[in-house]
């Protein structure tokens, strides 16, 4: 189920932003490291997935879905943003450029262009570790501040199939 879930959501974000390619053309912008592809998060009891991709030029994006449970289809988007990253050893740090959140909990985007950009920016600096031969990949973030509601630690799985979380990188 949960591959299921994983593989549709990738085929559906195909289709809703376009074919993308992970090696960059521009050999001198390459990044070979195991970050690059797409890293899903899934969540069956809610049937949502909050996945990112990594491309060899720097840029990444990320999204929050809910899928249909009978259908796995994406019937709505919560959260897309995109941005540039850095890795250095196991330090990955992430800075969000264009955030773009759901401003109605009555009703669904299934469309990440149907979101409002927020007009803010926002980095992160995270910790980052592989496991299973690369295919499963943790985000240990930064401790939190006394009465703050953050998460220590989130765990991704490569996504299966080839799928984008953005449009190709320019």
């Amino acid at each position: 189920m949960k591959s299921t879930i994983i593989n549709l959501l990738g085929l559906i974000l195909i289709c809703a932003l376009g074919s993308c390619d992970l090696k960059d053309t521009k050999a001198d912008n390459i990044i070979e490291n195991p970050l690059l592809g797409n890293w899903a998060n899934t969540d069956t009891n809610s049937n949502s997935a909050f996945a990112y991709t990594f491309f060899a030029n720097g840029t990444f994006g990320s999204a929050r879905v809910i899928t249909n449970p009978s259908t796995n289809e994406v019937v709505d988007y919560l959260y897309y943003a995109t941005g540039v990253f850095t890795l250095e050893g196991n330090q990955l740090s992430l800075f969000f450029q264009e955030i773009y959140e759901h401003d109605d909990s009555q009703v669904q985007y299934p469309d990440p262009t149907d979101l409002t950009l927020t007009g803010q920016t926002s980095e992160e600096l995270l910790t980052i570790s592989f496991d299973n031969n690369n295919q499963e990949l943790t985000f240990n973030f930064q401790p939190c501040a006394p009465n703050e509601n953050c998460a220590t630690e989130i765990s991704f799985e490569r996504v299966p199939v080839e799928w984008c979380g953005t449009p190709s990188p320019s």
